[in-house]
Parts: structure tokens; sequence; C-alpha cells
């Protein structure tokens, strides 16, 4: 009995993840405040003015937006123990290697994209 005692406090004690992971790597949130002073049109919307207010979200980026879903699930999987640390550092290097050739392929459009324009301004401008 005492064998599964120390069994069960061993399995307790040991964590099949090494650390648990930040899955809110890219999450923000700000607050704000501000004083001013407006002046409208004939005595309408003159005067000081304040302002206060907060937001918070997901700092989002077409280049970062699947990246960042993608570590998130990554993340909760890793910090559940769906996978090991192994594994884990394998789809961080997928994930980064993907991001990166995503942000390759939108400069590579949007130059394409740019040099279009530019080359039908030029032949607007040459006739």
């Amino acid at each position: 009995m005492r064998n599964i005692y120390i069994i069960i406090i061993f399995l307790l004690c040991c964590s099949p993840a090494s650390a648990e992971q930040d899955c809110a790597v890219m999450d923000y949130e700000t607050g704000s405040f501000t004083v001013g002073f407006k002046a409208g049109g004939l005595l309408w919307g003159v005067g000081p003015e304040v302002s206060w207010g907060s937001a918070n979200g997901t700092q989002w980026n077409d280049a970062l937006q699947h990246m960042v879903a993608e570590y998130q699930e990554l993340c909760s999987r890793y910090n559940t123990g769906r996978i090991s640390d192994a594994e884990y550092k394998k789809e961080i290097d997928s994930i980064i290697k993907h991001s990166r050739g995503y942000t390759l392929e939108l400069n590579r459009i949007f130059r394409e994209k740019k040099d279009t324009l530019f080359d039908e301004m030029e032949r607007e401008v040459s006739q």
C-alpha cells in the first residue's frame, strides 16, 4: 500500500510538460486619459474636453495572425501535456518557417502589385 502512495505522489509531482509556456504573448491592454480644448463654430462645441478609455485584445498583423493562432493552439497542447518537449520544439520551428515563408510571399505579391501599378502609370504618362 505504501508503494502505491509513493507512485501516486510521484505522478502528481511530475508533469509531462517541462514548463508551461506563455500563451498570451500577443495580448495587450492599454488605458488612455486625454485633456484638451475644443473649439467649434458659433459657440457650439467650445470648451475643455476630457476623455478616458481602455482597450485590450490581441495585436494582429497580416503577417502574424496565422502564426499567433497556430502558436496559441500549440501552446495549449503543450501545457496540457498532449505533446512532448521535442515535438513542441519541432512544431515551433515549423510555425516560424511557415510564417517567414508567408511574409516573404506577401512581400513578393505587394512588390509585384506596386511594380504593375507604376508600369501602368508610366505607360499613361508616356502616351
